[in-house]
């Protein structure tokens, strides 16, 4: 259909029975009038004046023979994806030309200003009977794949509005056959990973396979959702699924590449349309991002409805039950996401960040990418922060543009730092000398033996004085597992309200057993205490509820304590291995001291027997203020660190 048949169609529908003195026929005249040279009709200008010559002209118009313009080409690539029958196609068609052909459009504005019901004319256009018209252009898929609406201005006329689908589509003009599926559906989603690269996803292999077997058998309602932190991969690794399963991918109803913005019923209708679409026509699946936009920013409310949702549940239930296309959801907030949207799951992932060792290689690739060296400052902020992972590449790329390849860290600092709110974590050096501890059992093969076993819940109490390197330890044990280390102190955990230390306690094996990480309690001996010295009630819950969950943790726990004889019994028994970490002895005192300062020991050294590597590490930081150093400065100054502790002389221990 081009342009002049549809304007000669609605020519005569809407003159035919008009009266030469009604406001349609005079309007109608007026626009023959202004486009006489387009029309060519054989009749003088004139003889167009007079109302029946001008019907007549019109009857008998020889149509030009031109080519469609090419948006209406465009129509008829999409009629033919999108399976329409030939009254929809004409419907679709015409509802383009009312929108983009500028003579079309000024007689649908005619009809609609002079009274006509311009869906009903559209529909009766298209081979509609008259009686039921409105109900065949309400019922189109036209306008139930959310591609064109009416609405009706201030002054009572009904307009036509292409929504934003198609009016991307129509924007772009893409070439006709795939590039138009693009176009429509949305961008086809690329990867330059591997499934390797998310080999700490245990459960990748199966999604790959799942998406495998649906595409093949084309099964309905197969939904996959990632959830996760920001910046964890969750998109990254929907496109390397994807890749994986050898199918194409598609991001629906996202930022355009004019970078306008569509809102949640556009988004919802872009879906709805995609799935027309790909329904049957090959191996592909589709993209949700940020799934808040198609169930709406709910919330749990009173009696656990969810409150402030867009939209009707009804029909999200619907989708994720029929939906013939796969659809790979997204979500931060797994919480925003209720029970029944939760059931009609295929699979739900939890994407947390990635280990230290996954984060070395993604910062290897990024490196290279950026043409960058790594940076150890950067290496050892992963190792404190998870997250820093997630900002790696965009502190990398700034530190190329900025020319300042020494600032790498301070550039992945600055956004980790906004990620926490304001406050780094501590820096932990994991890299420590096993030879400097002196301890019972030895350190060294037991942290080998637990690595390289096979079970994972297993108990650890280190005790011993200060100074003899426990955090440290800590850090250093949840380096070698690759796992990331949750520490709590006292302080993280104890909480004036009743109830609510246990809460905390109960929330730090969670997180733990979530994160798949190594849960570490510092200064265990607040929290463990021997319950026969307990003042109050409370006070022997705290115990009892770390008793229950060291019974029943299925991850690494340790716990570090100054005062092991303060524990409760009951505590101890609940620990696989019990350490006691002591003060240095003669032979391991004088290699600390070469260590540290890079030189023979005094003889003097021996007579020190309750240093520890902190003590030395002490000495060292207060001899950065002194412009000369020398044996007898340094003996000194150890001395004066062993003679400041209460304890000096006495043994530490169980």
């Amino acid at each position: 259909m081009n342009e002049f048949q549809i304007v000669r169609s609605m020519l005569l529908h809407m003159g035919t029975n008009a009266s030469a003195e009604s406001p349609i026929a005079k309007a109608l005249q007026e626009w023959a009038l202004n486009n006489m040279g387009w029309l060519d009709l054989d009749v003088r200008k004139k003889k167009m004046k007079e109302w029946t010559c001008l019907l007549e002209a019109i009857q008998h118009w020889r149509l030009p023979e031109a080519p469609a313009p090419y948006v209406m080409q465009l129509t008829d690539g999409l009629a033919d994806i999108l399976g329409l029958e030939e009254r929809d196609h004409a419907l679709l068609a015409l509802l383009i030309a009312c929108d983009r052909l500028p003579r079309v459009n000024a007689l649908a504005a005619i009809a609609s200003s002079s009274g006509l019901d311009l869906p009903v004319l559209l529909g009766e256009l298209s081979g509609a009977e008259s009686h039921d018209a409105i109900r065949f252009v309400r019922r189109s898929p036209v306008l139930r794949l959310g591609l064109v609406g009416f609405q009706t201005n201030r002054y009572g006329e009904t307009q036509i509005e292409v929504q934003w689908a198609l009016e991307k589509l129509l924007d772009r003009a893409p070439a006709l056959g795939g590039d138009l599926v693009d176009a429509l559906v949305g961008v086809r989603q690329s990867t330059r990973l591997a499934l390797s690269d998310f080999e700490h996803v245990a459960d990748a292999a199966f999604l790959r396979d799942l998406i495998v077997g649906a595409t093949k058998q084309r099964a309905q309602g197969i939904n996959i959702l990632i959830h996760g932190p920001p910046g964890t991969g969750k998109t990254e690794l929907a496109r390397v699924l994807a890749s994986a399963a050898q199918v194409r991918l598609h991001g629906v109803g996202e930022v355009d590449e004019d970078g306008e913005e569509p809102d949640r019923y556009e988004r919802v209708s872009a879906l709805v349309l995609a799935q027309r679409v790909l329904d049957g026509k090959g191996e592909a699946i589709l993209l949700f991002d940020e799934m808040e936009d198609f169930i709406g920013n709910s919330r749990p409310g009173n009696g656990n409805w969810m409150a402030q949702r867009d939209g009707s549940k009804v029909f999200v239930n619907r989708l994720l039950e029929t939906n013939a296309v796969p659809i790979l959801w997204t979500t931060n907030t797994i919480g925003n996401v209720d029970d029944a949207i939760i059931r009609r799951m295929s699979y739900v992932l939890k994407l947390d960040y990635p280990s230290r060792k996954t984060s070395a290689r993604i910062y290897k690739r990024i490196a290279q990418d950026e043409q960058m060296d790594m940076s150890s400052e950067v290496q050892k902020l992963v190792d404190v922060a998870s997250e820093t992972a997630t900002v790696l590449r965009m502190s990398t790329r700034a530190t190329r543009l900025a020319g300042a390849p020494s600032q790498s860290a301070q550039s992945a600092a600055s956004l980790v730092k906004a990620l926490r709110g304001g406050a780094l974590p501590i820096m932990h050096n994991s890299r420590i000398d096993m030879d400097l501890y002196q301890s019972e059992p030895p350190l060294a093969p037991l942290i080998e033996q637990i690595a390289d076993g096979r079970s994972l819940d297993i108990s650890l109490l280190l005790s011993g004085p200060p100074g003899t390197g426990k955090t440290a330890l800590a850090h250093h044990f949840a380096q070698r597992l690759d796992r990331p280390l949750l520490e709590k102190r006292a302080s993280d955990l104890l909480s004036k309200w009743v109830g609510e230390t246990e809460a905390n306690i109960a929330d730090a094996f969670i997180d733990a057993r979530e994160n798949q990480g190594i849960l570490f309690f510092d200064e265990a001996d607040s929290l463990m205490f021997d319950r026969t010295s307990a003042n109050a009630n409370w006070e022997i819950g705290q115990v009892n509820e770390l008793l229950s969950w060291l019974d029943r943790h299925d991850f690494p726990v340790l716990a570090a304590t100054n005062h092991a004889a303060r524990l409760d019994p009951a505590t101890l028994r609940r620990f696989d291995f019990k350490v006691e970490l002591k003060p240095l002895g003669r032979i391991l005192a004088a290699k600390a001291f070469q260590k540290f300062f890079d030189r023979d020991p005094p003889s003097g050294l021996a007579d020190l027997n309750n240093l520890t590597p902190g003590d030395f590490a002490v000495v060292k930081r207060q001899l950065r203020h002194q412009p000369e150093q020398h044996g007898d400065m340094i003996l000194a100054a150890l001395r004066r660190e062993s003679e400041l502790k209460p304890d000096h002389g006495q043994r530490m221990g169980f």
